[in-house]
């Protein structure tokens, strides 16, 4: 009995994720530190991994230590290409002059502009104020 509510409870799951059909993109944020020495290499490798992505914003910048450089990749893809990023994520990770990899999905920002939030809170602070 337990496992048929287990199976029941997975394949719900999957269905919803399948049915979704997986095409709305979210963005993520992939971290990349490694030698300085090794930048350029690994930004090709980086490139040709994720060809088929929507690649919004790639950099690179020096990190804490001299020796070393941040490289950052910001990508949009949908639910079924997670996998792809969890596979390049690996592969980074088995580069010899890699330091460090970590990716991140990036909350959605809210479409309200900024000029009605501090708005929003001037009010918000005058009521909260006894009289």
């Amino acid at each position: 009995m337990p496992f048929d509510k287990l199976h029941a409870f997975f394949n719900k799951r999957r269905f919803a994720a399948s049915g979704d059909s997986g095409e709305t993109a979210l963005p993520y944020r992939i971290v990349t530190t490694c030698r300085s020495s090794e930048v350029a290499k690994l930004e090709e490798l980086m490139r040709r991994l994720l060809s088929a992505y929507d690649v919004t914003y790639q950099g690179s910048e020096p990190a804490i230590q001299a020796h070393l450089t941040s490289i950052t990749v910001e990508v949009m893809c949908s639910v079924r290409e997670r996998g792809g990023l969890v596979q390049l994520v690996t592969r980074l990770a088995q580069e010899i002059s890699v330091r460090s990899v970590r990716w991140e999905s990036i909350p959605q920002r809210s479409a309200r502009p900024v000029q009605d939030r501090t708005a929003s809170r001037a009010r918000h602070a005058a009521a909260a104020q006894p009289a």
